[in-house]
């Protein structure tokens, strides 16, 4: 095992764990070590997402999305079903932006990047199709009260 992939792992436990600022410090290390790794990204975008520091949230998970794509050829790919190890961290970038954009209200934004996971990965193990239901809901509810 890799040494950015051990800091990942001890970064994800971290950050289960509540010790975002130990989780900081192993995506970090990942980051330094393998900067090609999208993994490192999406943990590092994950800290400052829980942070709230949402626009570097969002430049990380998006740099991770980025590292993903040529990962898998260069191009947006037709499919990317979670089974497969090399897709996650791709669909994790996604998910990631997409909870960004929900959490500051864009909700189309949101929207879109929520509708891109389901597209990739129909099963939805990441629960996008619960999220958008309730982007739907407030849309909904804001339209009312208009």
């Amino acid at each position: 095992m890799s040494d950015a992939l051990t800091a990942i792992i001890k970064g994800r436990e971290a950050i289960n764990a509540g010790d975002v600022d130990s989780a900081a410090t192993h995506f970090r290390r990942a980051a330094e070590t393998d900067p090609e790794e999208p993994d490192a990204w999406n943990g590092l975008a994950a800290v400052a997402f829980e942070r709230g520091d949402l626009e570097e949230s969002v430049r990380n998970f998006s740099h991770a999305k980025e590292l993903s794509v040529l990962r898998l050829g260069g191009k947006m790919p037709e499919s990317v079903p979670w089974s497969n190890e090399r897709n996650k961290p791709l669909l994790r970038a996604i998910h990631g932006i997409g909870l960004n954009k929900f959490r500051v209200g864009d909700l189309s934004a949101a929207r879109q990047s929520f509708e891109l996971l389901l597209r990739l990965n129909p099963t939805d193990e990441q629960g996008a199709g619960t999220l958008l239901d309730a982007i739907a809901r407030k849309m909904s509810l804001w339209k009312k009260k208009m």
